[in-house]
């Protein structure tokens, strides 16, 4: 689902950014044990390109493939990293349920919370399971059920309501399409979001 206004202006903005750069960075370091150094990686929903950042400086990755639903966010992405070298990602309108990659044909993916957006996030994981090569890894930041639950996420955001998860159950669904979970997801921010990492298996 794309953003709303409300959503545009709180995820588009430079606390938003500097957390990335930051904060999250250092999780994903800290969850992947160490950088991705020489790995080709997938950001799922890179919305105006900050992640793509985050994993070229702060990770340290060789390329970044992202994609997001929403055109104006890839124009937004585009302009962004415009004075970037253009071997080093590639940005373009895609759908986390229908991942434009080969089996097995990427190192890693990130999500820096985007799966709690998709009406279908089993297939969204499917297709993230899908696309990493034995051994590849997954970083993920997400938004658990009893926050979109709350008042203020009812009335200010859009999301599905359907088939939502707590963290548990998002690593339960993960080890279901073969991406084995590396410890238990983090609980972060009181409660309201999770983070962590799982490996495909062989």
């Amino acid at each position: 689902m794309r953003l709303n206004t409300i959503e545009r202006v709180a995820m588009n903005n430079p606390l938003r950014a500097a957390h990335q750069q930051h904060r999250e960075a250092a999780w994903f370091r800290r969850l992947a044990g160490g950088d991705l150094a020489g790995q080709s990686v997938i950001e799922v929903g890179c919305g105006r390109g900050v992640g793509v950042e985050v994993l070229l400086d702060r990770l340290h990755a060789r390329h970044v493939t992202a994609f997001d639903l929403d055109p104006a966010m890839i124009d937004k992405a585009e302009r962004r990293l415009r004075h970037r070298p253009a071997a080093t990602h590639t940005v373009a309108v895609g759908d986390s349920c229908a991942i434009v990659q080969p089996t097995a044909g990427v190192d890693a993916v990130v999500e820096f919370g985007v799966i709690h957006h998709v009406p279908d996030r089993r297939a969204a994981v499917a297709e993230i399971a899908r696309v990493l090569r034995p051994d590849g890894l997954l970083l993920f930041e997400d938004v658990p059920r009893h926050t979109l639950d709350t008042w203020l996420f009812r009335t200010c955001t859009v999301h599905p309501r359907q088939d939502r998860f707590e963290a548990d159950e998002f690593a339960d669904e993960l080890a279901r399409h073969g991406l084995r979970p590396i410890g238990a997801p983090e609980i972060r921010f009181a409660g309201h979001a999770f983070v962590g990492a799982a490996r495909r298996v062989r």
